[in-house]
């Protein structure tokens, strides 16, 4: 991915914005994204941060990434791999307008912000923290929205929106870090002391 094409100021240690920063004017992959920021496309898209390509995929020869070369990932977009974009469509992206104000722009982040922790298993993760003063292990985390997705099933036959996967609770912890709603090291999650407007409203 290159990084050239776009003058910005990019906040340290915000895996959003790195993510951002590293496409550029250029293109963006699923696999290097996940590898150096532990975020994916479907999480960038649905932020509204990137556009992925589904036609006319490019090969990893035609844009720049320091990891092509010893990446096993390569050869799924390698010239007619396959004869078919099956395992490639949607893998790589172009940056969409929010994408490129969010380099510059604190207002944007706000507003994403605002808009992760009102969605369900946000919401959920950011009143478990508060409900057990700040901190937990990611262990603990996981029990606790678990114990209320059970609460769901056993009450309604359906999880609903309490329901969850492993990979939806890593993706989210890591969405919310990204954003400064928490802080996690992989063993401990804490809330951030700023958080308290996004779990003002506990889920329904």
């Amino acid at each position: 991915m290159g990084g050239t094409g776009v003058v910005a100021v990019v906040a340290r240690d915000n895996p959003l914005r790195e993510a951002v920063a590293a496409v550029g004017e250029g293109v963006g992959c699923h696999y290097r994204l996940r590898a150096e920021q532990g975020l994916t496309v479907e999480t960038l898209d649905s932020l509204g941060l990137i556009k992925p390509i589904r036609q006319r995929i490019p090969t990893c020869d035609d844009h720049p990434c320091p990891l092509r070369d010893g990446c096993r990932f390569a050869r799924v977009f390698a010239e007619g791999a396959g004869g078919r974009t099956g395992g490639r469509s949607g893998k790589k992206f172009r940056l969409a307008p929010t994408g490129r104000a969010l380099l510059d722009d604190e207002t944007v982040l706000r507003q994403l912000g605002a808009a992760v922790a009102a969605s369900p298993l946000p919401r959920r993760i950011l009143a478990a923290l508060a409900e057990a003063g700040g901190t937990l292990t990611v262990f603990a985390l996981n029990t606790a929205l678990l114990e209320a997705s059970l609460g769901a099933l056993l009450a309604h036959g359906d999880a609903g929106q309490a329901g969850f996967t492993r990979g939806d609770l890593a993706a989210g912890l890591t969405l919310l870090d990204a954003l400064g709603l928490l802080a996690s090291d992989g063993r401990r999650v804490t809330l951030a002391e700023d958080a308290g407007p996004a779990v003002a409203a506990p889920p329904p």
